[in-house]
């Protein structure tokens, strides 16, 4: 019989903790045996940051390090072993290596991000994240974008798999009702983590103050992500933007049932879980050209794919999308809406389930 056991050294309320949270949620609702192995510095905000997955929460273990996490591997016997950060690859390695070796046990790798791209080319970092791809013999390296696999495929030349996305909606889900009401003036939102530099902070700081100050008229702007402590911290000044500190699951999609465009300005996505998310609640999106989002975004039919490095093509694509007239700007809540449930936590989790089963 099928077990699974992630391991996943995370806080949570990441895209990365909340694409594995869901989906082992679904998988535990779809009658498999998961677990979710957590560094033990980390596991009661794990806890805590999935409540609302009472059923998954309550199969969260901690570990003290690759020694524990060896015999926790040995006395649940899981049929794969699934890290989902390149350190929990390096943990892996250890245990399996303390243990005298992989047993009857597989082990795989779900992609979340090509790690290599958070550090300076040739920093410890970078080295650890760089390894991770061919560290364990014979893992099995799976991703949820065409972009992840060419980009891992094309610099460690190791197959990797597809699976599916999924957007969990019990939380994220339109209010069409409210959607079609007239507006005197749109929303606009974007989020902003001072400590990841890729998701570029300043860039959305600074397009939603330019926003705010030049559109002001028709357009409401507010931002969310970190604490107030943390902007002025970065010296982040946002002006004329309402900022609304950090909001969990349920707070993300009550939010976004509220917000006409949301704003990611990101470097790259990988994917672009929260534009997608954002979409599944009838939000409209502005999403970076480089990366994965093409996977579920479409210029001009369900949101907007800029070129993130220029100002200028972020701020016609917000003036774009103000020139609207309602039908169109109808359209295309429509197909965003559309878009978003094409994806489900129950069609990812089999996908991994039928991607775990050939191994």
């Amino acid at each position: 019989m099928l077990s699974v056991m992630f391991i996943l050294p995370v806080a949570g309320e990441s895209g990365g903790a909340h694409s594995v949270m869901q989906e082992a949620d679904a998988m535990a609702r779809l009658g498999v045996p998961v677990a979710i192995a957590v560094d033990q510095v980390n596991a009661e905000r794990l806890r805590a940051a999935y409540d609302d997955l009472p059923l998954i929460a309550g199969q969260i273990v901690g570990f003290g390090g690759a020694h524990d996490l060896a015999s926790l591997i040995a006395q649940r016997a899981p049929s794969v072993v699934v890290a989902t950060t390149n350190e929990s690859v390096h943990t892996i390695a250890a245990a399996v290596t303390g243990a005298g070796g992989p047993g009857r046990t597989k082990f795989a790798y779900y992609i979340q991000d090509y790690e290599p791209f958070f550090h300076d080319q040739g920093s410890d970092d970078w080295l650890a994240a760089h390894a991770s791809y061919g560290l364990i013999p014979g893992m099995t390296h799976f991703a949820k974008t065409r972009w992840l696999q060419e980009v891992v495929e094309a610099n460690h030349k190791v197959p990797v798999r597809k699976v599916e996305a999924s957007i969990d909606h019990t939380v994220y889900f339109p209010d069409l009702a409210a959607r079609a009401r007239a507006r005197d003036r749109f929303i606009v939102a974007g989020m902003i983590r001072p400590w990841t530099p890729r998701r570029a902070p300043r860039r959305t700081a600074r397009l939603l103050n330019q926003v705010a100050e030049t559109l002001g008229e028709n357009v409401s702007c507010l931002s969310f992500g970190c604490e107030a402590q943390s902007l002025r911290a970065s010296s982040l000044a946002l002006n004329g933007v309402q900022h609304v500190g950090v909001l969990r699951r349920h707070e993300v999609g009550e939010l976004f049932r509220g917000v006409d465009l949301f704003l990611d300005l990101s470097d790259y996505q990988a994917f672009g879980r929260t534009a997608l998310e954002a979409m599944s609640c009838g939000c409209l999106a502005v999403v970076p050209a480089h990366g994965g989002a093409y996977e579920f975004a479409s210029h001009g039919r369900n949101g907007f794919i800029v070129d993130t490095r220029r100002d200028a093509d972020i701020l016609q694509a917000v003036e774009a999308f103000l020139g609207l007239s309602g039908p169109d700007r109808g359209s295309m809540i429509m197909n965003a809406v559309a878009t978003g449930y094409r994806y489900s936590a129950e069609r990812a989790a089999l996908s991994e389930i039928e991607l775990f089963l050939s191994l």
